[in-house]
């Protein structure tokens, strides 16, 4: 009812011919601009609100530190790219509606015409309306975040943006994948409240003892380096054999990390670990048998 009075007084007020227009067209002018700015000046303020709430939205899951990304921080800087590009969207629309009802339109009509057309919208496009309803429930469930390195069907990368419709993937190539919500039947999120960094080495077979104790020392000299005492969880540790061969022995270290920092920790580690073999003189290359003679 208040968008048909508004209509009304403002179609009474509305020249409607030349005659009107030239008496009080500048009048009129003025009048509507002023409205228009105040609907255009509320909608910027609601949108510096928008930001501002966003902002803090972020800011309480800062961790506090600029080098590394906990999974709180993840999930707030996600919620708060979401509710930016929901606020926008509504604030779009609604200031669409209001400053077409301050040029004189009856918007009931538009309102009602909205329902409608989304309602044939909901069934023309089921697609797109399942991308959004996945969309929504994937980040009200959490299943990921900005930053996380999941995979998707055959698809595995880091985490670039989120929309309610998209998912974009960028893998270790460098190449983008952008996929649909609503095609995503399993995740699997390798960042996840925790990752594990294992490292395994070949050896040959009588090194094995002395190549283990080498492959100790350098894991706990890891787990005891202050450098690191933010990314593991656990100290790493030689677990023993995983693999025995003709002639090698694969030996296995593994580490609980931050899975943010998983490569780190892994390249560190091995770098060690090699160091450590080479101080042991411990050869991790296994010559081929001997050729046998020719008859």
């Amino acid at each position: 009812m208040v968008p048909d009075v508004l209509a009304q007084l403002q179609s009474a007020t509305r020249p409607h011919s030349i005659a009107e227009w030239r008496a009080q067209g500048l009048d009129y002018l003025f009048d509507v601009g002023l409205d228009v700015a105040g609907v255009l000046l509320g909608a910027l303020v609601a949108w510096i609100a928008v930001r501002f709430i966003a902002q803090r939205i972020e800011r309480l899951g800062d961790d506090g530190h600029p080098h590394l990304h906990s999974a709180r921080e993840q999930r707030a800087k996600t919620a708060a790219k979401l509710f930016r590009h929901m606020a926008r969207a509504i604030l779009l629309v609604i200031t669409a509606l209001l400053v077409v009802g301050q040029l004189g339109f009856n918007i009931s009509p538009l309102i009602a015409s909205a329902g409608v057309l989304g309602l044939a919208i909901s069934f023309g496009s089921q697609s797109l309306a399942r991308d959004f309803v996945t969309g929504f429930f994937m980040q009200l469930e959490h299943q990921f975040a900005l930053g996380d390195v999941i995979r998707i069907g055959t698809v595995e990368g880091t985490v670039e943006n989120i929309t309610l419709r998209l998912v974009f993937l960028r893998d270790a190539t460098g190449a983008l994948h952008i996929i649909p919500n609503g095609q995503i039947a399993q995740v699997t999120n390798f960042t996840r409240s925790w990752g594990r960094v294992h490292v395994d080495v070949e050896v040959p077979w009588r090194e094995a003892d002395r190549a283990r104790e080498a492959i100790d020392g350098a894991a706990k000299a890891l787990g005891e380096d202050p450098a690191w005492a933010d990314a593991l969880l656990d100290p790493p540790q030689v677990i023993g054999i995983e693999k025995l061969t003709g002639g090698a022995v694969t030996l296995r270290t593994v580490a609980r990390v931050d899975p943010y920092r998983r490569d780190d920790v892994a390249r560190d580690l091995r770098h060690r670990i090699k160091r450590a073999l080479d101080e042991a003189d411990v050869a991790t290359l296994i010559s081929p048998p001997p050729a046998l003679p020719v008859a």
